[in-house]
């Protein structure tokens, strides 16, 4: 009897060890990539919010690996390239198009069909639209952004005998404010070129509130030739003269600091501007408006931001689908995001307890459109910059270079679809 006993002790001891090694060996780690962040309070939420989702899936682990924004995408293309991404990483919206093209990252339609959180409809349209490639859904939005509202000084406007709780609305009505404003040492706004492609944000904003478009619906036509793009680039150039000269040498963030300095009455710059201005000049008296439009046409934004994309080596893609359910919620999108969150339940929320003029900025998000989506999309942006550039310059007139770029975007398209 002792020894049936013995047997029996020890069969339950080994099927004991058998399930308890069989729950180590399916725990899973999950790889996840994102933009380094400096707020203490942000990286406090996205720890507790972490700590929950292991409650809810205690079988998943996750791993966070942050990068500045200068490196991540060389980071990611390199790891993608060679076959060892994360599993699941924040991509640029504009970047979306190049990581599904080379199919680096995965359509995620079956599992937003059979998601109870994710869909269309909880999301900014502009956003959603962005991870759209050849008819599939290739990311989720996490967080926006918008190109531009309309920062303006209150003082400017009284000094120029205007009144600030009427600010312009119009394309016409920002210009002759800015012309009120502009001095031998003040002007109505600061323009900028640059390096990088917010510029083209602007200039895209200029086109799509004149009815316009950079690419045709199927992003395989180049329409900036077009008597709406032409009509916005006229009227961008027309705003030299009420801005302070160096405009092509100057970032988005030379001009930005001539707002807070109080050298230009008016800007456009996307809503997470606030808190500089209220950091570098807590003694202004500033509002925010929605960005001009023609007499005859709507206030239409740029959108930037990211989207959260599973990457096809991923091991896991099960698991990494309920963590970007998770992550994008409305209650953990709004704590672990620090621009507006991409779910619109979340970013109402957000909007309200951390920014000022929560409605206009709300607004402006319903009221925007993606940049082009083209897997080369740096390539024509680069394009659209050197017209800009031109045309500020005065090098060229503004239908000779919408001409001269619309020719080498729909070569840069030929080219890229002619292989692909």
């Amino acid at each position: 009897m002792t020894k049936k006993w013995m047997f029996f002790g020890l069969l339950i001891i080994m099927l004991v060890t058998l399930l308890t090694g069989s729950a180590f060996a399916q725990k899973i780690t999950l790889n996840v990539w994102l933009m380094v962040q400096a707020d203490v309070n942000l990286l406090k939420a996205q720890e507790d919010a972490l700590a929950k989702f292991k409650e809810l899936y205690p079988d998943i682990d996750v791993k966070f690996t942050v990068f500045p924004y200068s490196e991540y995408r060389d980071k990611l293309l390199i790891a993608a390239a060679a076959g060892n991404p994360p599993d699941i990483s924040v991509v640029d919206q504009i970047w979306n198009p190049e990581f599904s093209a080379a199919d680096f990252v995965i359509p995620l339609d079956d599992y937003v069909a059979n998601s109870e959180s994710v869909k269309r409809e909880n999301y900014f349209a502009g956003a959603w639209d962005s991870a759209l490639f050849k008819g599939k859904l290739y990311g989720i939005p996490f967080d926006v952004g918008v190109w531009a509202l309309n920062y303006y000084n209150k003082t400017f406007f009284k000094d120029a005998g205007l009144d600030p709780e009427k600010p312009p609305i119009t394309w016409d009505e920002f210009y002759e404010a800015g012309q009120k404003m502009t001095s031998t040492d003040k002007w109505g706004t600061a323009l900028w070129v640059g390096q990088g492609d917010a510029v083209q944000c602007i200039t895209d904003a200029l086109t799509f509130s004149n009815g316009g478009l950079v690419l045709n619906a199927d992003f395989t036509e180049c329409v900036l030739d077009q008597q709406a793009a032409i009509e916005a680039m006229k009227y961008f150039k027309k705003l030299q003269e009420i801005n302070p000269p160096g405009e092509v040498s100057r970032t988005e963030e030379d001009s930005f600091q001539l707002f807070t300095a109080g050298k230009v009455g008016m800007f456009w710059y996307g809503e997470w501007g606030q808190d500089s201005v209220n950091a570098r000049a807590p003694e202004m008296d500033w509002a925010i408006t929605n960005f001009p439009k023609p007499a005859d046409g709507q206030s239409i934004g740029t959108f930037g931001g990211w989207n959260m994309v599973i990457y096809k080596n991923a091991p896991n893609k099960d698991a990494a689908w309920k963590f970007i359910e998770y992550w994008t919620s409305k209650e953990v999108n709004e704590k672990v995001s620090s621009l507006t969150p991409a779910n619109i339940e979340a970013a109402k929320s957000f909007l309200t307890n951390k920014r000022k003029f929560s409605d206009v900025i709300f607004q402006q998000l319903t009221q925007a459109l993606y940049r082009p989506i083209f897997p080369k999309y740096p390539d024509l942006a680069e394009i659209q910059r050197n017209a800009t550039t031109a045309i500020l310059t005065g090098t060229s007139d503004v239908d000779s270079a919408l001409k001269t770029a619309t020719e080498e975007i729909n070569a840069l398209l030929a080219d890229y679809y002619g292989t692909n």
